[in-house]
C-alpha cells in the first residue's frame, strides 16, 4: 500500500531511503512505550540478558556509525543495522562487533533488511567474519529472527527482515493509534522499495562515469578470463560466440578442452543474479538440454559449491554458479582466480559422459557423430 510519506520518499529522497527508515523507526520507538517494548522483546529472544533500551540514531565511535544504537543509560548495547539495497561498508560487521566487544555486558548487532535479501546478505556477513578469523557458535533464532551466531568476540550477530520487525512492533502496539499509523506509514516506505521498484533517476547516477567504467572493466575481464582460459584448456569455445541480452553480457564455452566433452554454458556479467543476489556480477550458467546439460551437471555442481561454499541457484533445471571477484586484487591476481574457478568446474565435469557418445547411443550408430 502506498502512503504520501512513501509516495514523497520515492520521488524526492530515494537515495536515502535507509536513512528516512532509520530515522522513522527511531521516532517510532522514542514515541511510543508498546513499540519499544515489542523491540526489547525482539532483542531478549537474541539475548535474554538486555536491559529495557533507549534508542538514538547515527552516533558515531571511531570510524563506525552504526544506523540505530540502543543504550542502557549511557552504556552501548545494541548496534542496529538497517539495509534495503545498498551494500554493506568495509566496517560491517567485522568493526561493529569490536566496537561492541570493549563494552563490558551481553552485546548484540542486529542487521535489518529486506525479506527475498535475508539468505544472500547472511551469507555475506558469514563470509566476512571467516575472512576475519571469528568464529561462531550458531543460536536458535527466536521467532521474528532469521538467522543468529554467538561470536568468539562475544557479541551476537543477527538478522531479521523488516517485515518481521515492523509485525512484531505492530502487535505491541495495537492499543497506540498513534503508533500503529506512523508504523503503517513506515511499512509502506519498505514494501515501496523493493527490488523491482523504479525510483526516480537523480543527475548524479546520469552522470558518474564510475558506472560505465565498471562494467567495462568486468567485461574485460571476463575477455581476458575466457582468453587464459582457452589457452590453458579449461575450456573450449570452437564456433561458440559471444552473446549479450538486456539482462546479461558474456559469452558461450564449452567446460571441456574438447568440443564434445562437459557441458557447454553461459559465461559473463548477469545483470539479473547480480541485482537479486548480490554476491557477484559474474555468474557461470548451465541451461536445460543437450548444450547445457543442467540436470546432470546440477548434481555435481551442488556439492562442489556447497563444500567450497560458492553460491549457486537453480532455475527450473537450470543451474547458475557466482564466480566471486577476489576483493583488492590486481586485474592479473582476479583473472587467475576466475581461470582457477572455470577449471575446478571442467574437472568436475569429466565424470561426465562424452555428448557425442550419448548422441550415438540414441541414434543406435557404432561410430559417435563429431
Amino acid at each position: 500500500m502506498s502512503t504520501v510519506f512513501s509516495h514523497i520518499i520515492q520521488k524526492r529522497f530515494s537515495q536515502v531511503n535507509e536513512d528516512v527508515a532509520t530515522d522513522a523507526l527511531a521516532y517510532v520507538l522514542e514515541s511510543s512505550e508498546a513499540a519499544r517494548n515489542g523491540m526489547t522483546k525482539l532483542l531478549r529472544g537474541i539475548s535474554p540478558d538486555l536491559p529495557s533500551l533507549r534508542f538514538k540514531v547515527q552516533q558515531i565511535e571511531g570510524t563506525i556509525r552504526p544506523d540505530m544504537w540502543g543504550f542502557a543509560d549511557a552504556e552501548p548495547r545494541v548496534f542496529v543495522e538497517n539495509k534495503f539495497w545498498a551494500g554493506l561498508t568495509d566496517n560491517q560487521p567485522v568493526s561493529y562487533l569490536k566496537q561492541l566487544a570493549a563494552y563490558p555486558k551481553s552485546t548484540v548487532l542486529l542487521v535489518v533488511a529486506p525479506a527475498a535479501r535475508e539468505h544472500t546478505l547472511w551469507r555475506e556477513l558469514s563470509r566476512r567474519l571467516l575472512d576475519a578469523g571469528i568464529s561462531v557458535s550458531v543460536r536458535a533464532a527466536p521467532a521474528g529472527v532469521a538467522y543468529a551466531v554467538e561470536t568468539q568476540l562475544g557479541p551476537i550477530l543477527a538478522l531479521t527482515s523488516w517485515t518481521n520487525i515492523l509485525s512484531v512492533l505492530e502487535h505491541e502496539a495495537v492499543d497506540d493509534p498513534g503508533a500503529r499509523g506512523d508504523l503503517v506509514q513506515l511499512r509502506a516506505l519498505c514494501d515501496s522499495v523493493d527490488a523491482d521498484a523504479f525510483p526516480p533517476v537523480t543527475h548524479g547516477e546520469m552522470s558518474d562515469q564510475r558506472t560505465p567504467a565498471f562494467v567495462l572493466q568486468l567485461s574485460s575481464i571476463v575477455q581476458s578470463a575466457v582468453d587464459l582460459a582457452v589457452t590453458e584448456k579449461a575450456i573450449f569455445i570452437g564456433n561458440l560466440r559471444p552473446q549479450a541480452s538486456w539482462d546479461r553480457i558474456g559469452r558461450y564455452a564449452r567446460l571441456s578442452s574438447e568440443p564434445t566433452g562437459g557441458a557447454g554454458a553461459w559465461f559473463g556479467v548477469h545483470f539479473d543474479l547480480w541485482k537479486i543476489h548480490g554476491t557477484t556480477p559474474l555468474w557461470l550458467v548451465f541451461s536445460d538440454g543437450d548444450f547445457g546439460r543442467g540436470q546432470e551437471v546440477g548434481p555435481l555442481i551442488e556439492s562442489w559449491a556447497t563444500q567450497e561454499g560458492i553460491l549457486t541457484v537453480s532455475r527450473g533445471h537450470d543451474i547458475a554458479v557466482a564466480l566471486e571477484i577476489p576483493v583488492g586484487e590486481e586485474k592479473d591476481g582476479v583473472i587467475r582466480s576466475l581461470v582457477d574457478d572455470l577449471k575446478a568446474v571442467t574437472t568436475l565435469l569429466e565424470a561426465l559422459p562424452s555428448q557425442a557418445s550419448q548422441i550415438a547411443a540414441r541414434r543406435g550408430d557404432d561410430e559417435p557423430t563429431p
